[in-house]
């Protein structure tokens, strides 16, 4: 290696480990982590959370790992993950985050596609790693009581030195970590992410959502997610405090909020639903909060003016994005200006962020229609892994192509229409599942519903709805077809609606309206 050529890229480059080593400079003493489990509380500062870092990222150097090699990380909400993120991050390994809710077949899928050398797990997440098809694993590392095969993740960190790293060059675009896509659509793909995506958003973020030096964010959605990761990330570039959760839990979060004075947290819609069914609520301060924030679904309406009126003072935000973009791509700020009055809206890019609507040969549409959602900027992911032809077709036209339908209203805000999968066509017309999806919800009692197209004999498409009902109400199809055909077209109103007790969903509380179509797709025929 060169020393000069080093020595340069160690004074300019952007890497994510190197936001925490200057925050372990200029806040040190400050805690940069408190996370909650089974046996309490715990809490490290700035400095302790580097030195660690330093040290596994010394421990797994010692057992072969080298720059460029993949690490798979399957752990809750916890200081652990961190310490290993930011191991990697420092040491110039892949890391691997693993959706560990996954079936087994997914899990392994995520670990052979990766080409996974090294885990890092909690002993109850290792029996996923093992299967005579893993022949890249090379070495298991417990956090915890370590098994016959691994070793234990303190004593990978004991006796290694903590200072800094600095003798390996890290270049601004190699990829920090793959996150596997969701797979509501299709199997799951490989998303590369460089250092300069995650630094851009960690900055970026915090930014467009208005939050200022030492904030406190509680996270409670899994880490594994790229959204919540990004708000972790941006937290702790702010010096501030970051609550951790492994499981959301309406009356943990309420004396969470109020204990550790938080400023903002992200939650599902149906958790703020769950946090507004508390009975207590009302006996504890939430006066520090000033931000929440909401994803993956819109919020009704009901729900948000409930949320504004219990929580005074804090302002309620949508943030879009997806996982190849790095999030947030854009964000719909509380009360903003709309065309219409209803509608799933994702408003305005984040500051990083160009934002358009183009149409099929790559040209942006006027203002009002309909097109593909495409954005520009650095938290573009690099490329899906070992899928060119997938990487260049999201990159076509000098634009990252979202994969989801959309236009800008005359206020400038980004109006989602559907995913572009799952447009239905319908007897010559076309049908946003997402309009039809909303229709439904403001049907009393449904409070879960999926909508998409099944292939049938005369409609080519015909729109099918699948609801949950709330518990103890009854379901009624009539009552609830009339209900549609008073807020939508004929050819909108669906032609079969089927009630379920739960969904397929991912992780993150995601749909999965691929496996419904599987599961219903004779419904017709």
């Amino acid at each position: 290696m060169n020393e000069q050529h080093l020595n340069q890229n160690l004074i300019e480059r952007v890497t994510i480990g190197d936001m925490l080593r200057r925050r372990a400079r200029d806040s040190a003493n400050r805690t940069a982590i408190v996370a909650f489990d089974d046996q309490g509380r715990h809490q490290i500062t700035y400095q302790a959370l580097n030195s660690q870092a330093n040290q596994l990222a010394r421990g797994l150097r010692k057992q072969g790992l080298a720059q460029g090699d993949t690490l798979a990380l399957l752990a809750t909400n916890s200081i652990e993950f961190f310490i290993t993120m930011f191991a990697c991050y420092k040491a110039g390994l892949v890391v691997v985050p693993i959706n560990f809710l996954q079936n087994l077949d997914d899990i392994h899928y995520n670990l052979q596609q990766a080409k996974i050398k090294a885990v890092i797990s909690e002993p109850r997440f290792m029996p996923l790693t093992h299967g005579a098809h893993l022949t890249d694993i090379e070495l298991r590392i417990a956090i915890g009581q370590a098994s016959d095969d691994s070793l234990r993740f303190t004593d990978l960190m004991a006796g290694q030195d903590d200072s800094n790293l600095d003798d390996i060059m890290i270049n601004d675009r190699d990829t920090a970590q793959i996150i596997f896509s969701s797979g509501t659509t299709s199997k799951a793909k490989g998303i590369e992410t460089s250092h300069l995506s995650l630094y851009m958003t960690s900055m970026s973020t915090p930014l467009s959502m208005g939050f200022t030096k030492f904030h406190h964010h509680l996270a409670v959605l899994p880490t594994f997610h790229c959204a919540s990761l990004t708000f972790c990330l941006s937290t702790l570039q702010l010096s501030g405090k970051l609550v951790l959760l492994p499981a959301f839990a309406p009356d943990s979060v309420a004396k969470i909020i109020e204990a550790e004075q938080v400023h903002s947290t992200g939650l599902l819609p149906m958790m703020w639903q769950g946090l507004l069914a508390l009975p207590n609520l009302m006996d504890f301060d939430f006066n520090s909060l000033s931000t929440g924030l909401y994803a993956m679904a819109a919020m009704d309406s009901g729900t948000l003016n409930a949320l504004r009126e219990t929580f005074s003072g804090c302002a309620f935000h949508l943030g879009s994005g997806q996982s190849e973009f790095t999030p947030c791509a854009c964000v719909f700020y509380d009360n903003s200006a709309t065309e219409f009055a209803t509608g799933n809206y994702w408003g305005v890019p984040a500051i990083t962020t160009d934002q358009a609507i183009l149409d099929e040969n790559g040209q942006e549409v006027p203002q009002g229609q309909q097109g593909e959602i495409c954005w520009r900027g650095p938290q573009a992911m690099s490329r899906y892994l070992g899928n060119e032809t997938a990487s260049n077709e999201a990159s076509k036209f000098g634009w990252h192509h979202s994969g989801d339908l959309g236009l800008i209203d005359n206020q400038g805000q980004l109006l989602f229409v559907d995913r572009i999968k799952d447009m239905i066509k319908s007897g010559g017309e076309n049908v946003a599942s997402v309009k039809v999806e909303q229709a439904l919800s403001e049907c009393p009692n449904i409070v879960q519903v999926a909508v998409f197209g099944l292939a049938h004999p005369q409609w080519m498409e015909a729109v099918c709805a699948v609801v949950k009902v709330a518990p103890d109400s009854q379901f009624n199809e009539a009552e609830i077809l009339q209900h549609c055909k008073s807020l939508l077209a004929g050819y909108e109103v669906p032609k079969r609606i089927l009630l379920v007790q739960e969904f397929p969903l991912t992780a993150t509380g995601k749909i999965q309206k691929n496996a419904l179509r599987e599961q219903y797709r004779h419904l017709f025929q």
